[in-house]
């Protein structure tokens, strides 16, 4: 492992010192939106509710800070009352909230606070998104305090759970060659691959990443095992294949759940033993590879399907894994995410403050409450889906655009529907409707990339979904221009192409009439 990873304690404004043991939980603020965006991330550790049972939110307190620097300071901008906007005051088994003397309007969760409210300890885990008129949004959530941060290894955030990432990552020792990331789509499983990879001692070796449930099943034992020279028809030449292409480094195997099943004893073997044995050749290889699965299935449900093999599924979750949570675990961290993101999109982080910063405060380019919408939405492809809306936020900042928040509002409606369940659903079971799958095809005109940007999903995802329905594979990879000059060879009969090239009749001519 690296040597420069040890922790740093961040205590916030009172400058206690703690050992990681010592930590305990408290409630926190975290700023999710701001008109300086460079305030966006910051955290405030709500220490006076041990000390005096209240809190007040106001332009002067509590004190925020960055995590990872004691450098703090309160909201401190104009838009902000001085008096007491919002009160916190602790209460047995949770805290409680009220109003402040403001005419600001305050919500939680999407909902105006009026009157003071109970929030349970399970409230603050699952995270509050309180919005502040039209410029700030927090969220009320739980951390652990004194707050102990490792180096990011390129994760954005201060959530604890995402910070429980940081801290397995490192704590994998070096001799240990196989390693599960366990998480939904978009969680980051390839970035925790990587981290992995350059915080161990193999990090000047290779990193292999390969898609094993885009591996068909005539050329994935080719692929990670290699070939010899005539060990099938059009093998003119030798391929080492990436195990021995990772020898001394790290083979990444991303859907490790959708590998085909045929291939999961050779892989066995090859996590047992550590030689590969090439097609066509008797001659075995010894390879020093560390193997990083990942999945966003249920591998034991997978097993008990019959997908995946029992053996090769208890080898896995036998050693050491790691799970990456989903975007609804750590809230806190959306915004920084998406500002990040969106100055990704914009070229500069001046340029986005200055966008942000041109419109009134009553009306901002983004506001509170856009944000806070986002927060509490379906994002089942989530960090992949922040990035999507960064993207599509792109677009509103040319002359005569719509407002961002009607088309944050119908991009979340479609992320929604693509859930097909509230923001606390089960990770997806990596199936989809057929219908589905069609109508986005449809509207995308049969394209594959446009496809994956309507459902907002990766290529691999794109695959998982098609794997189940041959047809839709079969109609992708036939051309417009080969399917209408096959359609003119069969006398302009639809049904007779659709049995010639074995493709229902309905989805043949949905594919001809999308095609116009």
């Amino acid at each position: 492992m690296a040597t420069d990873d040890s922790p740093t304690l961040t205590t916030g404004p009172q400058n206690m010192v703690a050992m990681a043991g010592d930590v305990a939980p408290l409630p926190a603020l975290t700023v999710l939106w701001h008109p300086d965006l460079d305030r966006v991330g910051e955290v405030a550790p709500l220490t006076a509710l041990r000390d005096t049972g209240s809190v007040d939110l106001t332009r002067l307190e509590p004190p925020f800070f960055v995590p990872g620097s004691h450098v703090d300071r309160p909201i401190d901008h104009q838009t902000m009352n001085r008096s007491p906007v919002l009160r916190i005051v602790a209460k047995r088994g949770g805290l409680e909230l009220g109003l402040g003397a403001t005419d600001k309007k305050v919500e939680i969760d999407g909902a105006p606070l009026e009157t003071m409210r109970e929030l349970s300890h399970d409230d603050l885990r699952r995270g509050l998104i309180i919005t502040i008129g039209s410029g700030y949004a927090f969220c009320l959530h739980i951390i652990q305090y004194p707050i102990i941060r490792s180096q990011d290894l390129g994760f954005l955030g201060s959530s604890d759970a995402i910070e429980e990432v940081r801290r397995a990552i490192v704590r994998v020792p070096d001799d240990e060659t196989l390693v599960l990331l366990r998480g939904e789509t978009g969680t980051g499983k390839e970035l925790a691959a990587r981290a992995l990879h350059d915080s161990s001692a193999r990090s000047k070796g290779p990193f292999v990443a390969v898609n094993a449930g885009g591996l068909t099943s005539s050329l994935a034992a080719s692929a990670l095992f290699g070939h010899e020279r005539g060990a099938f028809t059009g093998a003119t030449d030798a391929k080492r294949g990436s195990f021995r292409e990772a020898d001394g480094g790290t083979l990444f195997l991303d859907e490790i759940g959708l590998m085909p099943y045929e291939v999961q004893a050779h892989l066995l073997r090859v996590l047992q033993d550590h030689t590969v044995h090439s097609l066509n050749s008797s001659r075995a290889h010894k390879v020093d590879v560390r193997v990083i699965a990942a999945t966003d299935l249920d591998l034991e449900d997978a097993v008990n399907d019959g997908r995946f093999m029992r053996s090769l599924c208890g080898r896995l979750t036998n050693g050491v894994t790691i799970n990456l949570p989903p975007l609804r675990e750590r809230r806190e961290d959306i915004g920084l995410l998406l500002v990040t993101f969106l100055r990704t999109r914009f070229g500069s982080a001046a340029e986005l403050q200055r966008i942000q910063s041109s419109s009134t405060y009553g009306s901002p380019w983004l506001s509170a409450q856009t944000i806070a919408s986002i927060a509490l939405s379906a994002l089942p492809s989530n960090v992949r889906d922040l990035q999507g809306l960064a993207k599509t936020l792109r677009t509103c900042i040319v002359p005569g655009a719509r407002d961002t928040h009607s088309v944050v509002a119908e991009r979340l409606a479609i992320l929604a529907k693509l859930a097909g369940s509230p923001a606390s659903a089960k990770p997806s079971s990596g199936q989809k409707a057929p219908i589905d799958i069609v109508a986005a095809l449809d509207a995308s005109g049969w394209d594959r990339r446009r496809a994956m940007e309507h459902l907002g999903v990766s290529k691999s995802t794109l695959w998982r979904y098609l794997r189940p329905h041959p047809e839709l594979v079969r109609l992708l990879d036939l051309s417009l221009k080969y399917l209408r000059r096959e359609l003119e060879a069969c006398g302009g009969e639809v049904a007779s192409l659709a049995a010639k090239l074995g493709i229902p009749e309905a989805l043949l001519t949905r594919r001809l009439t999308a095609g116009r």
